[in-house]
């Protein structure tokens, strides 16, 4: 996970016009919780790089962009499950953000439509990145 963006998100999330708001770190019980529940409901656990985002904030809201915690991700992919992608946010009923376990690759998805990409990242700070910057608050 590439440390500047998410020093960005940090540094944004200390702005309150920005935009960008975080909330405390997940805990390591908290995170080994979903990764349990990732690994016997979901059949794999949650990729290391969203991991690392939850160490350093249990959730993450970008203008009406949302980043599901560590609590929710696991619940919610079993609301609409589909066993090709991890489901790791959105962005209100226009995107989805999702990890193919297919391709083990990022996706910016129409949401329900999972082969219909908008966009594909090796890295999911990268995703961020085009997050931020479709939002506005990153030139």
């Amino acid at each position: 996970m590439n440390l500047s963006i998410l020093q960005t998100v940090l540094a944004l999330a200390d702005q309150p016009a920005s935009g960008v708001y975080t909330d405390p770190p997940a805990s390591e019980p908290a995170l080994r919780a979903m990764q349990a529940a990732a690994r016997g409901r979901l059949g794999e656990p949650v990729p290391d790089q969203y991991v690392a985002l939850l160490r350093l904030t249990n959730g993450l809201w970008v203008e009406n962009t949302v980043f599901k915690s560590a609590a929710h991700l696991v619940p919610e992919n079993l609301d609409v499950l589909r066993p090709e992608v991890i489901a790791l946010g959105h962005e209100g009923n226009t995107a989805e953000f999702v990890f193919d376990r297919r391709d083990r690759r990022y996706h910016i998805i129409n949401p329900g439509h999972v082969n219909e990409r908008f966009a594909s990242f090796d890295r999911l700070d990268d995703l961020l990145a085009r997050v931020l910057e479709e939002q506005g608050v990153l030139e």
